[in-house]
Formats: structure tokens, sequence, C-alpha cells
């Protein structure tokens, strides 16, 4: 570029291109609200529709673009390249959507279920035979069922990927063999 010439490239009606997305980002973190509505209209379909395509309901879809938003207000100084925005939201709109697809999967409606009392030491040793196979389990097993299980952080698939130094798709079949083994340590009762 020559001296003098404006570094806005025009368009041949004259007009200025739209913002880059590390322009908008750049007057988001310096408090511009018009770059922020700018990038939320530029990207709400996306995050959308990447939630409605990772199986929620479109209450939910709606629920996950706001979320997605606020995370990326959350993470306006830690983006590392802002040029790629949009997979960074498409990310955090799937892993969202995960999320709330596997808190739909655990409730459990107890409409219609007997409340019956039970001997409490019945759930105690299922407790102790549980904690004892996992023992015998031990290694990534133990520590992968752990996590799926008993950590009330409820890790994602993506995390346990990363922790394993596995793929994603490689946590659902690790899961299955863990069960498997795990049954086969309990015996003929199986809890799981």
């Amino acid at each position: 570029m020559t001296e003098g010439r404006s570094h806005f490239v025009r368009h041949r009606d004259g007009s200025e291109p739209p913002p880059s997305d590390a322009e908008l980002l750049a007057r988001c973190r310096a408090g511009g609200a018009a770059a922020w509505d700018t990038l939320v209209g530029r990207y709400e379909r996306l995050v959308f529709t990447v939630a409605l395509r990772n199986g929620v309901s479109r209450e939910d879809a709606a629920d996950i673009t706001q979320s997605t938003f606020v995370a990326l207000l959350d993470a306006l100084d830690r983006i590392r390249d802002d040029e790629r925005l949009p997979s960074w939201l498409m990310t955090v709109a799937r892993r969202n959507a995960w999320r709330v697809r596997g808190a739909s999967r655990r409730e459990v409606s107890l409409d219609g279920v007997e409340d019956v009392a039970h001997e409490p030491t019945v759930d105690w040793e299922t407790y102790l035979a549980l904690h004892e196979a996992l023992g015998q389990l031990g290694g990534n097993c133990r520590e992968l069922l752990v996590a799926l299980y008993f950590d009330p952080a409820e890790p994602s698939y993506a995390q346990l990927a990363q922790r394993f130094g596995r793929s994603i798709g490689g946590i659902g079949p690790m899961r299955g063999r863990c069960l498997d083994r795990l049954r086969s340590i309990l015996g003929e009762e199986t809890f799981l």
C-alpha cells in the first residue's frame, strides 16, 4: 500500500466492506455495543443451527445460542485467533448442546413409581460391591467410569477425550468395554 491510501478496500459501488471478525472483536473489547450487535447478528443463526443439528429442541437451541454468546462475552480477552471465531462459536454451541442432551437423558420421570421404603443396608451393600469392583477394575477404566457416573462436574465426552488422549468418538466404545469388564467383576448381580 502506498502512504496516504486508505487501508479499507472499497466495493465497486463505492461502499466499504463489512468489518472483519477481528475488527469487530477489537471494537467489542473496547466496549463497542454496535460491534457486539453486528457480531451477534452475523453468527446467531449459525449457532442456533449448530445447536439444532446436535439434537436439541428449538427452545433449547435458543437457550444454547444465548449461553454461547454469553460465553463469548466472557472469553473476549482470551480468544487467541480472532479470524477463527466461527469455529470457536460452533464448538461452544456443540458442547452446550451435548450437555443439554446428556442432562435430558439423565432425567428420570418418577411419575407412577411406587414410593417403596427399602432397607438402607441393601443400598450400602450395593455401593460397597460397586466400590470394590471399581477398585479391582483400576486404571483408565476406573477413572473413566468414575468421571462419567460419579463426578459432580459431569465432564463432557470432549473433556474426557482430551484427558484420555482419545477422539471423542472413542469414549463411547471405551465406556462400553469398561462397563463390560465391571459387569464381569460384579458377577451375576449386575448393578449397571
